[in-house]
């Protein structure tokens, strides 16, 4: 069983490096990493690989095979509504393509929730996150043609990662667990910390203002939690103070938002965005309901994206709602709606009344971050993405947490119910005080 376990959390640290983001898949299998062609044959057959892995590790364990499809019915109706528009899509091929690697992306989240517990999980992240993170900082000084960005951002700490905000995201899913196995004592604080200082000097170096911002606010999210534990009268004022902080923050935010943006690094244009989503509210706009089909529109060069992916490389929204819109139309920003409002609003919830709060405070945490993050990136049903995977984990967590509490609670309610129409002297299981004592003691 010592060995099962061990192949098990070797894929899901393998899994976890392969879904990265980084340019390592490609450099593994003889590609440019420059080139970042994650299209070609040896990536394909390398992502192929994951796949049979992944199947290997279900398949050794039938249980939990059987619960994969039914742990998160959003998350079902999501894989197979992104199979469903290969009907409409502007590249059917391309399409199911694309799909059966959601579907393995999401089943690997889905797998992972399910299989181990949650410190495990917060370990197993930390692992494969950290290694890609000293990976980062050997390409930095030892490949700089690779480590660093040579053209928007020149000099920007990017490491092994594509681009240097895969770079800050990376960093802010292994801040967000380092920080909860230090939180929990979970794991000793000399291993922690500094893993935690590695990875904000490479937020920081990295240039990446939507990192820095949002692993300072997961931070303060899942910490902040402990605030919500107490009695009303220390509840109140704490979310009234928190509350106060929001609504300055929003108010300095609208007012002062030029220098905001200058001293993120950012021009007004969130360095050319306004333009790309002024072009993508037009294309919304034709096809608001279904979308163009996953991951169709951004596919070759005479698709509606095209004069952007030519001109200016561009192949993505650089917006978690309008890249959705995108792929799935408003029925998959519906189905992410209901994802999101769970962890936040049932993980805060289940943060303050519910028998994980620890675990149920990172959740929320997750959902605070996708919220900031998905402003300017794409970070919704991304295949081969560790933003997806994390928010799987998130989401499949608080349902079997919700589904325990239900079955504690209806196990109470019975025995309640029972207790009060048993008979005078007799067991709520219907034995006599007597035959009871009496088969205890044999």
């Amino acid at each position: 069983m010592k060995i099962l376990d061990f192949l098990e959390k070797s894929i899901a640290v393998i899994g976890i490096m392969a879904f990265g983001g980084s340019v390592l898949p490609l450099m593994l299998t003889g590609g440019d990493p420059l080139a970042g062609d994650l299209d070609s044959a040896g990536v394909t057959m390398f992502y192929g690989g994951i796949y049979v892995l992944l199947l290997g590790a279900i398949a050794l364990r039938p249980a939990i095979a059987f619960q994969i499809p039914f742990a998160s019915p959003t998350l079902t109706a999501m894989v197979a509504f992104a199979f469903l528009t290969a009907l409409w899509s502007l590249f059917p091929d391309v399409t199911l393509r694309r799909s059966i690697a959601f579907l393995f992306t999401t089943v690997f989240g889905i797998w992972l929730g399910l299989r181990f517990r949650f410190p495990e999980i917060m370990r197993l992240i930390v692992v494969g996150l950290s290694v890609l993170m000293f990976a980062s900082f050997f390409m930095i000084f030892a490949m700089p043609e690779i480590g660093l960005d040579s053209a928007q951002h020149v000099g920007a700490w990017k490491g092994v990662f594509f681009q240097k905000n895969v770079t800050g995201r990376m960093m802010v899913w292994l801040i967000l667990a380092l920080v909860w196995l230090d939180w929990q004592k979970e794991q000793s604080r000399w291993v922690t910390r500094p893993l935690m200082i590695l990875a904000m000097l490479l937020i920081v170096m990295s240039r990446s203002g939507t990192g820095l911002i949002t692993s300072i606010l997961v931070s303060v999210a899942l910490l902040s939690t402990t605030m919500l534990r107490g009695s009303i009268r220390n509840f109140a004022p704490t979310m009234a103070l928190l509350l106060a902080l929001l609504v300055i923050m929003i108010t300095a935010g609208a007012t002062f938002w030029y220098d905001v943006l200058y001293a993120l690094g950012r021009d007004p244009t969130l360095t050319g965005r306004t333009v790309l989503w002024e072009h993508i509210v037009h294309s919304v706009g034709e096809r608001p309901l279904q979308g163009y089909g996953y991951a169709a529109y951004w596919f070759g060069f005479n698709g509606p994206g095209s004069s952007f992916t030519r001109d200016w490389g561009i192949t993505s929204a650089h917006s978690g709602w309008l890249e959705l819109t995108l792929d799935l139309g408003l029925v998959g920003v519906a189905l992410v709606l209901v994802l999101l409002s769970r962890l936040l609003f049932q993980g805060f919830f289940a943060a303050r009344y519910g028998n994980s709060r620890p675990e149920a405070a990172w959740t929320f945490a997750v959902g605070c971050a996708l919220l900031a993050v998905s402003v300017s990136e794409s970070v919704f049903a991304e295949r081969h993405s560790m933003n997806w995977v994390i928010a799987t984990i998130a989401v499949v967590r608080l349902v079997q947490q919700s589904r325990w509490q239900r079955m504690l609670n209806d196990r109470a309610a019975e025995q309640a119910r029972l207790h009060r129409h048993a008979p005078a002297g007799m067991n709520p299981s219907g034995m006599g005080p007597a035959y009871a004592i009496q088969s205890r003691g044999l």
